[in-house]
């Protein structure tokens, strides 16, 4: 008995405690997320202010999760057994959202408030729903290893929890477009990189373009690197008439685009004289038109805000 009431003592101190939560998730955590179709593997970044309100060209190496787990559940970083690994990062609040695309900006518009609900549901649940499981985590970083199928044991129950049974309703359809609530596709093989949208309700029957932050990259080594800022533009064609040049080049949607010029080549490119013309990018390639100023030679570059 003296060593029976010490281990009942003990047993009950540890029933005591509280059960250990997955994460501390909280609206507009960033939420990264590999996945090859059979396992996701997730992690909570912390808060999307970390890659939002950033000057344009702003670099950072993101390192606050851990390729090794990515490793060791799929096999390699870039590929398993089941297929590729793919990856995207996705965050909201009741207010904005923000989702990784591939696809052409064109398709980046913002949405109806039932949309932008659905896309807000989706985000919120992968991130709130593991708390409802006893799901196995890493503290740090904060991640979970689920299987997305299965119907019975462990895999049929941390299932429920996973992103792709989530955004799918549990189809597993849509889960390249976050269960088909944005027009595009939010993910990408590794190595690779993925646009950074910041997508809002809009209430207007008017489409307005949302705003591109930034762009994430990542290598076969498991490099990522977020880099604020609308893409650099790529001069695609130019033509004369008379004194007149059009200038052809790619742009992304919501950005401002404008041409700066000069004669000589040498000086300092932020001292070029800019033309007062401007247009707002579509995702296409677009001309803008400058009157030469009567030397027979102009260089041009192309400016985006």
């Amino acid at each position: 008995m003296k060593k029976f009431i010490p281990l009942t003592l003990a047993a009950l101190g540890l029933l005591a405690l509280p059960q250990a939560r997955a994460w501390t998730y909280s609206d507009g955590d960033a939420l990264l997320i590999f996945r090859d179709g059979v396992y996701d593997v997730e992690f909570d970044l912390g808060n999307v202010s970390q890659f939002t309100g950033k000057t344009n060209g702003y670099t950072v190496p993101v390192t606050n999760w851990s390729s090794n787990l990515v490793v060791s559940t799929f096999g390699s970083l870039t590929a398993s057994p089941n297929g590729p690994v793919t990856v995207l990062l996705v965050a909201s609040t009741p207010a904005n959202a923000w989702v990784t695309s591939i696809d052409p900006n064109i398709t980046a518009y913002q949405q109806g408030p039932a949309t932008f609900g659905g896309i807000y549901g989706a985000i919120n649940g992968v991130g709130n729903y593991p708390l409802s499981y006893n799901v196995p985590t890493n503290s740090v970083p904060q991640s979970y290893e689920l299987a997305v199928s299965g119907s019975s044991g462990v895999a049929g129950r941390y299932k429920y929890a996973s992103y792709d049974y989530i955004v799918s309703g549990g189809t597993y359809n849509g889960v390249t477009s976050l269960g088909y609530n944005v027009p595009f596709i939010d993910e990408t093989t590794i190595p690779g990189s993925l646009d950074f949208w910041l997508l809002a309700p809009n209430p207007s029957t008017t489409q307005t373009p949302d705003n591109l932050v930034g762009t994430f990259s990542i290598d076969a080594d498991g490099v990522l690197t977020f880099v604020a800022g609308p893409r650099a533009s790529t001069i695609t064609g130019l033509n004369h008439a008379g004194d007149v040049s059009a200038i052809q080049f790619t742009t992304t949607v919501g950005n401002t685009y404008s041409v700066s010029y000069t004669n000589t080549l040498g000086g300092p490119v932020a001292t070029w004289p800019v033309d007062t013309n401007t247009l707002i990018g579509d995702g296409k390639v677009d001309t803008l038109n400058h009157t030469n100023s009567g030397d027979p030679a102009e260089f041009y570059r192309i400016n985006t805000q």
